[in-house]
């Protein structure tokens, strides 16, 4: 584990600690897949239990609260959600998720104080933590060329549901590096490489096993690549091959 990593490790530990001794929910920043990955391999080794949540359901970067034994009251992630839309949508340029990244990072806003951003219909939704949502809202009114208005919503309020494109697959097993490069349309070396280097997560877990075998329901990520949901069925061919569903998230 590199130094990153380790510190990382540590901090965490040390909010569940912090947790625990205190008797107060702690949080960490939104953590990213490979930071979700090292938080699972210490979760047992955990002073206090915990939940993890990203502000809204199917949320990649997501927040881990540390909650004591002796909880005794009410609390909430510190977590907001804002809403860009353009000033003037007739001259508004077709924005870009590194574009809006870059505009509020420009800002001084760290990427862990920041979760997923949404392309909506009807504007951009951005997580972060409650404590740069007032700096944002007052300046945070151009990305790239084009002007923008910013508004709190309430997670309570947010509905979202991703969409997908859905497809049907046929493979020899449901080991991973069989199911991925089926998916992405490669040679199985390529598919086994990307798992190789820590580049495939089953559930925000890296998987660097090829072997591994895919259940119903797994959640596929692949760095620079995309996420899937994968849909294990009983049906085979006539080879004895297995057919499989899967949904690409759109």
């Amino acid at each position: 584990m590199d130094q990153e990593a380790e510190y990382l490790k540590k901090r965490l530990m040390d909010l569940s600690k912090r947790a625990d001794d205190k008797n107060i929910v702690t949080f960490s920043n939104f953590l990213n897949l490979n930071e979700l990955n090292i938080f699972h391999q210490i979760s047992k080794e955990l002073s206090s239990s915990f939940e993890v949540f990203g502000g809204y359901d199917y949320a990649e970067r997501q927040m881990v609260a540390f909650l004591p034994d002796a909880l005794y009251y009410v609390w909430e992630y510190p977590i907001h959600a804002l809403r860009f839309t353009p000033s003037h949508p007739k001259f508004a340029e077709a924005l870009t998720h590194r574009d809006v990244l870059g505009a509020l990072m420009n800002l001084g806003i760290r990427r862990e104080m920041l979760g997923d951003i949404l392309f909506l219909s009807d504007g951009i939704v951005v997580f972060c933590i409650d404590s740069v949502t007032d700096y944002l809202i007052q300046h945070c009114c151009k990305i790239r060329h084009t002007n923008v208005t910013v508004e709190q919503i309430l997670i309570t309020d947010f509905q979202y549901q991703p969409r997908f494109i859905e497809k049907d697959g046929i493979v020899s097993s449901l080991r991973l590096d069989t199911i991925l490069a089926d998916i992405c349309k490669l040679p199985r070396s390529a598919a086994q490489k990307i798992i190789s280097e820590g580049n495939a997560f089953i559930n925000s877990k890296k998987i660097q096993q090829n072997d591994y075998n895919c259940q119903n329901g797994d959640i596929l990520s692949v760095r620079h690549v995309g996420k899937f949901q994968i849909e294990t069925t009983d049906k085979v061919t006539k080879k004895g091959r297995i057919r499989y569903h899967y949904k690409i998230y759109a």
